[in-house]
């Protein structure tokens, strides 16, 4: 129960203090009206009153979750601890009161409620009136802190414990963790209506099968991986949009990309497109995972994860269900297509369209080598130099592990290309586009040089991104597989 340890039950003044800064923030209060205005209105109204004995404050901030972040909504004034929350049009979720010395979560949703409760004594002391949810929350939060202060004594026990007590005390642990888990579920059963029971469910676990009936240990984990993978989201309604407004959906989500899926894009993508069909259209939901995708997989330091990126762009970016982009984002999201889509792992190399040192066209398929280095450089850029030194210095070793060099000069000046030529191993293929018609600056990403491809004897790309000394590495690891 991460969220739980992690709970403000449990957090110290500096926390509290840090938090108000943030909410503070002037950035992050932008980015919150940014929210407000680019998601759906708000829908039902809510009267929230509040008594928390003790408080000693003349006033509290209100907000709430969202995906990562907290967010602030209002500021309220309070008279005798007493203090009135009104929502025209609510978005149901986990909010909180706050203050940098005070902190209490409740559930927000529609109708005329009360709340009240003392300052030490938070949700646990809670009197709830007319609000099954956060009845719900208060029996939630009594009895898994319960249970969890239960947990950490018997562990503090078996540090010091042995033989039949030793035996003893984990038994018991093992019973608190099952009767933390039927807890739960029974909570989900009986209420599967409410936000609680949707809230609860993002702290499940799947609890795969042993599948001892399986004799191949290769084949048993395979099938214990593919059974988790294909039932982690088994309590969780990814299409309701109330689970933004909670800490726990976006760690759920992400752990399901960073964790449970394999880190290759084909796979990824499909992760992505399962999401999305859950979402189901969601507005809310639709933006906030797309925009969050896409965020992960542009700043991406997996090498080939850019193809996952060109999916977000070309089937939900660049659709008629995104209508929020200006013009101007929308142009630069396709120049970003053009630039990578051509050039991502797995791809046969594109067309270079240049010639060679006779001046006749020259094309990778007449390049016989195990693997071939694409070096795209302009002979003026500093950074060009370096790297045509170390590439100099690793001249032999490439060769060694069956590595041809093609040289692409972005120059169309010949005179200055062919200096260059005169200058450097005669071994590599050197070329150049005198007219400057090539579409090769686009389908390789030439925005910047050097540009460095490493690709195999079928022509496909199976490198970028990679300095000199990296694709030295990459050839001798791929040549020990």
């Amino acid at each position: 129960m991460a969220y739980l340890r992690d709970s403000p039950h449990f957090m110290n003044d500096l926390y509290l203090r840090n938090l108000f800064n943030e909410l503070c923030d002037m950035k992050k209060y932008v980015l919150f009206i940014l929210i407000l205005t680019a998601t759906k209105a708000w829908s039902q109204p809510a009267n929230v009153a509040f008594e928390i004995q003790g408080l000693n404050a003349d006033t509290v901030y209100v907000g709430y979750h969202f995906g990562s972040q907290k967010y602030l909504m209002d500021t309220l004034a309070v008279k005798d601890d007493a203090f009135v929350l009104e929502v025209e049009k609510v978005k149901k979720g986990l909010y909180f009161v706050y203050r940098p010395d005070y902190y209490l979560e409740f559930i927000l949703h529609l109708g005329d409620y009360r709340l009240s409760t003392s300052r030490a004594g938070g949700t646990r002391e809670m009197e709830v009136q007319n609000s099954k949810e956060n009845s719900l929350f208060q029996q939630f939060q009594k009895t898994m802190i319960g249970l969890q202060s239960e947990q950490r004594s018997l562990s503090e026990k078996l540090q010091e414990a042995s033989g039949e007590d030793s035996l003893q005390i984990r038994r018991s642990l093992q019973q608190l963790a099952t009767d933390q888990e039927e807890f739960r579920q029974g909570l989900i059963s009986d209420n599967p209506e409410t936000f609680l029971a949707s809230f609860v469910g993002l702290m499940d676990e799947v609890a795969v099968p042993k599948m001892d009936e399986i004799s191949d240990e290769k084949e048993r984990q395979k099938r214990r991986y593919n059974y988790y993978k294909e039932h982690y989201f088994d309590n969780v309604d990814l299409s309701d949009p109330a689970l933004l407004r909670t800490p726990l959906l976006h760690n759920k989500v992400m752990k399901y990309f960073n964790d449970v899926l394999v880190q290759h894009p084909d796979t990824l993508i499909q992760g992505v497109d399962f999401l999305f069909n859950q979402v189901n259209n969601e507005p809310e939901l639709f933006r906030y995972w797309l925009v969050t995708l896409f965020k992960k997989y542009a700043e991406a330091k997996i090498m080939g994860l850019d193809k996952v990126m060109i999916h977000l762009i070309e089937h939900y970016y660049l659709t008629p269900q995104v209508d929020w982009i200006s013009e101007e984002y929308e142009k630069t999201l396709r120049e970003e297509v053009a630039y990578i889509k051509h050039n991502v792992i797995g791809n046969e190399a594109p067309p270079l369209n240049v010639v060679d040192t006779l001046m006749q066209p020259f094309s990778l398929r007449q390049v016989a080598s195990e693997y071939t280095l694409l070096f795209i450089y302009d002979p003026d850029c500093g950074h060009c130099k370096k790297a045509i030194k170390k590439l100099e210095e690793l001249d032999t070793e490439f060769a060694n592990q069956g590595v041809e060099v093609v040289a692409v000069c972005t120059t169309t000046d010949v005179d200055k290309w062919k200096n260059f030529v005169s200058e450097h191993n005669p071994m590599w293929h050197h070329t150049i586009d005198p007219t400057g018609k090539s579409y090769f600056r686009v389908y390789y990403d030439v925005r910047s040089t050097p540009k460095i491809y490493l690709l195999d004897g079928q022509k496909k790309i199976i490198a970028k991104k990679l300095d000199v000394e990296q694709l030295l590495d990459f050839v001798k690891n791929a040549e020990k597989l």
